[in-house]
């Protein structure tokens, strides 16, 4: 999402105080569009260092860990994780609303792009792994 602020995030704090992410609102993203020049594309909020979408890779995400104080390899196996049952996810969404009428060219680029960029993620996190000597 190129739309995201800090605003745009909140955490619910439950029983016995353990907080988690709430579900995100409010975002945009630039993929169904297509007078977007992704190489040029900039995020609203860091990754490692890096506004440019193009610049995030392995090294940024690692960087990103580092700063949040999370384990490198633990969060580029959660993003492989993630972007593995995205393109499922996605089908399943876009089949529901489908039934439901709502039809539209913006939906369908969306979704799309939504399973390529995954995959892009994905292949990126794995090659990030690998580099650390991982499987």
């Amino acid at each position: 999402g190129t739309d995201a602020h800090a605003k745009n995030y909140s955490l619910l704090i439950g029983a016995g105080g353990r907080a988690r992410l709430a579900p995100l609102y409010d975002l945009a993203s630039a993929l169904p569009y297509n007078y977007m020049d992704f190489h040029k594309l900039r995020l609203a909020m860091k990754i490692g260092g890096s506004y440019r979408l193009r610049d995030v890779g392995g090294r940024a995400w690692r960087r990103f860990a580092g700063d949040v104080r999370l384990d490198p390899d633990d969060l580029l196996h959660r993003i492989a994780s993630l972007t593995d049952r995205l393109p499922d996810d996605v089908t399943a969404v876009r089949e529901e609303i489908a039934s439901q009428g709502l039809k539209h060219r913006v939906i369908e680029r969306l979704c799309d792009r939504v399973t390529e960029r995954a995959a892009v993620c994905r292949s990126t996190a794995r090659q990030a792994l690998l580099h650390a000597g991982e499987t």
